[in-house]
């Protein structure tokens, strides 16, 4: 049903919006720039990034530049929250879905005016799917942030922070409102449903839309899984190539997959699940923040800050009506990308001080849970207005502003799951990776030491 696809499955998840991890390795700054010093970066668990110069000098980069990528998170969750806000009856909620039948319906006569006031108001906020590009391009620049922070960068590590990060706040999640919550619990009815919550543990149900349910947003967090799969498969194309050279291919493959399902679908009919949530349908998407990262650290000109945002963004909005946003979703990616860039580049470092700035920061911070929360608890809050306000669904207005009620408890829940299991699963999976570190060094030593041990004994038996 192409509700359920694009309405609170539509691309309305995370790119995973979590925060990026702790480190403090140097990294070398390429000698093709004007910048020649060694940077120290070190992450906190909410993306700030601290630079300092090291002792061969040179200038200073500070925190405050990744500061906003929290803001960026903030802003991403905003949107998606405010989408499934949006969630109406009759011509209206049609015409959200399918603006160009409600253009059509429009110029017949069969749209009132009072709906077409609906439209343009609200259809803006459903357009707030594009939170979804905003991850995945935060996501591609901070997985590769925290990837290149050793000199010997390991798989397993990132694989392990990457486990700790995306999985402990959503496996309770899953449970919860897969089993108890209600107006979202499956009934287990049919065996199905046991394949369905398997699927959501095990991060394959992107694969079929009868794996679906539970909360239809879920479908972003395996598809940014496998995008950690893939992870190694970029990083060899770039260590071949380039990266510039490497994102020409991923795009293609990106793209040709799109132009294909689009010509073989048509723009407005929505292709099989698994290919519209495939993570090759968002490789390039999310590779773009990966490449502006390693220009960044590298001190290589920043991809795309040439480009004016706002020439990506009203392609964004003129291909944003296609079923299953085949080029609207890389369109708004390329947006924020820019704005990355342009951002990164800026000489000025201070964080806004107000109090808007700090709500999106923390916002930010606690986007993943919101995320994880959201949709259930805003069906399950306009339901009671529902029931205590009888024929309530009725009036456009009054629904929007009842699930838009919801952002208290949503916002409230998720700061204490970010507390009481993010955060502990994060600092979990450090101290894994810190005890795993000292299994290794020691391994190594004591693969130092044996002949040194052996060629002693050898020495004491002959001098005696």
């Amino acid at each position: 049903m192409k509700q359920g696809r694009r309405g609170i499955s539509d691309k309305s998840g995370t790119g995973t919006p979590g925060p990026c991890e702790n480190a403090s390795p140097s990294l070398p700054v390429s000698k093709e720039a004007d910048v020649k010093p060694r940077f120290e970066v070190s992450v906190d668990s909410r993306g700030a990034a601290l630079n300092k110069a090291d002792q061969s000098g040179g200038g200073v980069r500070s925190d405050q530049h990744f500061v906003f990528l929290d803001q960026c998170r903030g802003v991403a969750i905003i949107l998606v929250f405010l989408c499934h806000c949006t969630r109406f009856g009759g011509a209206l909620n049609a015409g959200l879905y399918d603006p160009v039948a409600f253009i059509g319906q429009l110029f017949s006569g069969k749209i009132s005016p009072s709906t077409l006031l609906e439209f343009i108001c609200f259809y803006p906020l459903r357009t707030g799917w594009s939170g979804v590009a905003i991850f995945f391009v935060v996501s591609g620049f901070c997985i590769h942030l925290t990837y290149s922070q050793s000199s010997k960068p390991d798989l397993i590590a990132f694989y392990i922070r990457r486990f700790f990060r995306l999985y402990p706040p959503y496996f309770p999640a899953v449970l919860v409102f897969g089993l108890f919550f209600p107006y979202s619990r499956l009934l287990f009815e049919r065996w199905t449903d046991s394949i369905r919550v398997i699927a959501h543990l095990l991060l394959f149900h992107n694969l079929s839309e009868a794996f679906g349910g539970i909360s239809a947003s879920y479908w972003t967090i395996p598809v940014e899984a496998q995008l950690y799969v893939l992870f190694p498969a970029l990083l060899l194309l770039v260590r071949r190539y380039s990266f510039a050279k490497a994102l020409w291919i991923v795009g293609t493959i990106q793209f040709s997959l799109q132009t294909i399902t689009a010509l073989a679908f048509g723009l407005y009919h929505l292709p099989p699940f698994w290919i519209s949530a495939s993570p090759f349908f968002y490789w390039y998407s999310w590779s773009i923040g990966a490449a502006i990262c390693d220009a960044y650290l590298k001190g290589k000109p920043l991809p795309l800050k040439t480009v004016s945002p706002w020439f990506w963004l009203i392609a964004a909005f003129a291909t944003s009506g296609f079923a299953a946003h085949e080029f609207s979703f890389a369109f708004f990616a390329l947006a924020t990308a820019s704005l990355l860039a342009r951002r990164l580049a800026a000489e000025s470092s201070e964080e806004p001080a107000s109090f808007f700035g700090r709500f999106l920061r923390f916002t930010g911070i606690y986007s993943y849970s919101i995320y994880l929360i959201h949709q259930p608890i805003i069906v399950f809050v306009t339901e009671n207005y529902k029931r205590l306000f009888p024929g309530l669904e009725y009036n456009t207005w009054a629904m929007f502003f009842a699930a838009l009620s919801s952002w208290l408890i949503v916002f409230s829940a998720a700061a204490l799951m970010y507390y009481l299991v993010e955060k502990p699963s994060i600092s979990l999976g450090k101290r894994l990776l810190a005890a795993r570190s000292q299994r290794l060094i020691q391994r190594s030593l004591g693969t130092m030491t044996s002949p040194l041990k052996v060629f002693s004994g050898k020495r004491t038996g002959a001098m005696s």
